[in-house]
């Protein structure tokens, strides 16, 4: 198979970080938001405390910086490609596991974190294959 050219893997990069950073950007939404998330997830809107609000406080804006520390790196593609792995690992891994641990305590529904598991599948294999392919170009 032969190697895209250092201008495509430098596009499709650029588009990755700009995916994720929409992708970001979006989850902030639920986590400002009991009602977004609510419909989203699923559970109480009116079951609000507090210690849930600070927790989504503090989620919301590392999510926020991780959406502007993508749109950085989309200024810079490759200089920058170790952002791909940091977002797969520990990230997205993260968000998944939690996820997990969410569906098998009945917190959420399977079926309501089955599209956002396709997603940050999609983009963890569009992530490690830019990796890999942009180190032609990094040596």
């Amino acid at each position: 198979m032969p190697i895209p050219s250092l201008e495509a893997v430098t596009l499709l990069t650029r588009i990755a970080f700009l995916v994720g950073a929409v992708t970001d950007g979006l989850a902030v939404l639920p986590m400002l938001s009991r009602r977004v998330g609510t419909a989203l997830f699923g559970g109480d809107p009116t079951r609000d405390s507090p210690g849930y609000r600070f927790a989504m406080g503090i989620g919301a804006s590392l999510m926020a910086g991780w959406t502007l520390l993508l749109v950085w790196a989309a200024f810079a593609p490759l200089e920058r490609r170790g952002i791909l792995l940091l977002t797969v690992f520990p990230v997205i891994a993260g968000i998944v596991a939690a996820t997990v641990v969410a569906v098998r305590r009945g917190i959420v529904g399977r079926a309501r974190v089955l599209p956002l598991w396709i997603h940050l599948a999609v983009v963890s294999a569009a992530y490690l294959l830019l990796f890999f392919l942009s180190s032609s170009y990094t040596r």
